[in-house]
């Protein structure tokens, strides 16, 4: 009969679920750990470029344009990007994966 999962393989589908739930939360615990350094260095840059620009002339849009421009050049800050874009992708393909497997979530 197709369909009827003998017991070592419900057993192995339990583990692979579980092994997969505590990757996923893992992974968000990551995610929340690399947002929140990438938060306090986009502080730090706003600050810094608050200090350093006396320009009477200052408006918000490019008061952001320059902490972003800051952003780009600090090597942490885009290393985190990249992590964070690679953890973000892992996730979602395994949720298509998981999605794919188990068409009732």
């Amino acid at each position: 009969m197709r369909g009827v999962l003998w017991p070592e393989q419900r057993a192995l589908a339990a583990q692979r679920e579980a092994d997969r739930k505590v990757s996923e939360e893992g992974a968000q615990q990551e995610l929340a750990q690399l947002r929140e350094r990438m938060a306090v260095i986009k502080q730090e840059a706003a600050a810094e470029v608050d200090r350093k620009w006396g320009s009477p002339f200052r408006t918000q849009e490019v008061f952001d344009l320059k902490v972003r421009a800051r952003l780009s050049g600090n090597q942490e800050y885009r290393s985190l990007q990249g992590r964070l874009r690679e953890i973000e992708a892992r996730l979602a393909a395994q949720s298509g994966t998981a999605a794919e497997a188990d068409p009732a979530r």
